[in-house]
């Protein structure tokens, strides 16, 4: 290995060149070889790993039947959900990653506000989580679910219809419970499929849900026509890649629920 100090110290002999050449050589082929071994290895492993991430995608948005949760993400926290407290007083939202991301408890100052949003959830998911929620008789439930369906090519009319049998089980289950549906957001994304916009069924789902919640005495709450623009996400709402809301919309979502909440 070439002594670094005995160069610094002492003015360099041209003697001593080949053997710099010689050392600098060699340490460039060790690094060399090192390099070509790390690539061996990790190559390998990185293509395994983009390959299992493009089938876990895949598989969520081929389905043109209501979405099924089956992720890591529905996993973590349905079986967090169920280890937590709900009580006659909860006032609880279910639904996807607009869900998920809405802190209602800090929004409100109320820790009897609970949030279940998972996501990348749908409708049929929904529904199967609904049960241990409604068991324990809440004082209010906030659904807001259908995008994600939506965009895997699941038609309006058979999401309405899970949503139609959650308000169904929890009325049978928990008759006191009110209920609330709000409306599908708008974005202008296309469905992952066949790349067709999927605007105008945000907008034929929303008059469904807002049918059907007259038909079942549920309160339907249009949050659409707030946070529209065109045809899609109104830009001031964007939180960047045209589908969920940044702070400003939250702040929309709050104001326009704040009377169902404290009444």
């Amino acid at each position: 290995m070439l002594d670094v100090r005995i160069l610094e110290l002492a003015p360099l002999n041209k003697s001593h060149l080949p053997n710099v050449i010689r050392a600098y050589i060699c340490y460039m082929k060790k690094g060399f070889i090192l390099s070509i071994i790390l690539n061996v290895i990790c190559l390998p492993l990185a293509t395994i790993y983009v390959i299992r991430k493009v089938q876990f995608y895949q598989d969520i948005f081929s389905k043109s039947a209501p979405l099924q949760n089956e992720n890591l993400f529905w996993k973590i926290r349905n079986s967090e959900f169920k280890t937590l407290e709900i009580d006659s007083n909860s006032i609880v939202f279910i639904g996807d990653s607009h869900t998920q991301n809405f802190e209602v408890a800090e929004y409100f100052n109320n820790i009897d506000l609970k949030n279940r949003g998972v996501i990348l959830d749908g409708a049929a998911s929904v529904l199967e989580r609904l049960d241990y929620i409604v068991n324990k008789h809440p004082k209010k439930i906030f659904i807001q679910i259908g995008i994600n369906d939506l965009l895997s090519g699941v038609q309006p009319k058979a999401i309405a219809e899970y949503i139609n049998s959650m308000v169904g089980l929890i009325k049978k289950a928990s008759p006191q419970t009110s209920i609330f549906i709000q409306s599908v957001f708008p974005t202008n994304w296309n469905r992952y499929k066949d790349h067709k916009p999927v605007f105008d069924d945000i907008r034929g789902l929303n008059k469904q849900l807002e049918i059907l919640s007259h038909k079942n005495n549920s309160t339907y709450i249009n949050l659409f026509t707030l946070l529209v623009k065109g045809n899609g996400l109104n830009p001031k709402y964007d939180c960047g890649d045209s589908l969920h809301l940044n702070g400003q919309g939250y702040q929309v979502w709050r104001d326009a629920i704040k009377p169902f909440i404290n009444n």
